[in-house]
Order: structure tokens, then sequence, then C-alpha cells
């Protein structure tokens, strides 16, 4: 009596040429499904973030931040912080770069805008110029940044 050796798919008929690209095709189909899902997901946060408009704001000196607001401040200045604080009208949003070695940093406000659902404010952290002289002690850059009272989340950039 001669045993044979079988192979699972000579029982089934299929050879493993045929197993091969089904499995290939079920790839490329589930991957097809993602794509078009995903494609949909980011095709509606996009009008989410279109810019309904830009907003007045002010930049508030040292003296006029609100003492509740400047505790907060002298507590997370030492690393980089983003915070916002209301008062009920008007909206502070604030942005510190941490310490520094010295002093000649500034902030920029590049945009503050409205969203459907949010705010968006860009700054620019800018360093001292290689000609310019500043004072050789230890610095906390922050900005201080005061808008009218909207409920919804900043995003920072």
């Amino acid at each position: 009596m001669k045993y044979k050796s079988v192979n699972s798919n000579e029982k089934t008929g299929k050879n493993v040429s045929e197993i091969t690209s089904a499995f290939i095709l079920m790839i490329c189909m589930c991957m097809t499904i993602c794509a078009i899902l995903c494609s949909c997901s980011f095709q509606g946060s996009d009008t989410d973030s279109a810019k309904l408009r830009d907003m007045d704001f002010g930049i508030v000196p040292e003296e006029n931040v609100p003492d509740e607001l400047r505790a907060i401040i002298d507590e997370r200045k030492e690393k980089l912080f983003k915070t916002t604080f209301e008062d009920g009208k008007n909206l502070y949003i604030v942005i510190g770069y941490g310490k520094q070695p010295t002093g000649g940093y500034s902030i920029k406000v590049n945009e503050l805008y409205e969203t459907k659902n949010s705010l968006h404010i860009e700054t620019e952290f800018v360093g001292p110029s290689k000609n310019e002289s500043v004072t050789q002690a230890v610095s906390y850059p922050y900005i201080v940044v005061k808008t009218t009272f909207i409920d919804k989340p900043v995003v920072f950039s």
C-alpha cells in the first residue's frame, strides 16, 4: 500500500495562484473602501475649518492683564504654554514661550479668525537679531491677545 501526500489545495481543486489572486483582490478592495471612507471624512472637516471672518483683537500690556490671569501666567511661564481666559465679555488668548536665556524676543500674531466650530490663532515667535543689543537676563516671553468672547474652542497654530 502506497501513501500519497495530498496538498490541501488538491482537495479543493484550487491551485495556489488562484488563492493568492483572490487574497490580493480582497486586500485591494479593502484599501479602496478605506480610501473612500477617509476622503469623505476629510471633505466634511474642510467646511468646518473654513474661515468665516477675521477677528478684531488687541494686545494687552502687562500692566492691564487681569490679576487672575496674571497668576496663571506666573505659574506656567517656565515652559511653553497656551491657554485661554474669559471674563464674561472678553476672551483672552495667551501663548507663552517658556524660559529664554536673554531678552529681545517678540511674538507676532499672524492671524486670528473664526470658523464654524472654533477660533484659530497663529503666532510667530521671533528671536533677537544678531546685531540687536539685548538684556543678558533670563526672560519669559508671552503674549496676551484680547478679543470679544465667543463660546468656541481656540485652536493654536
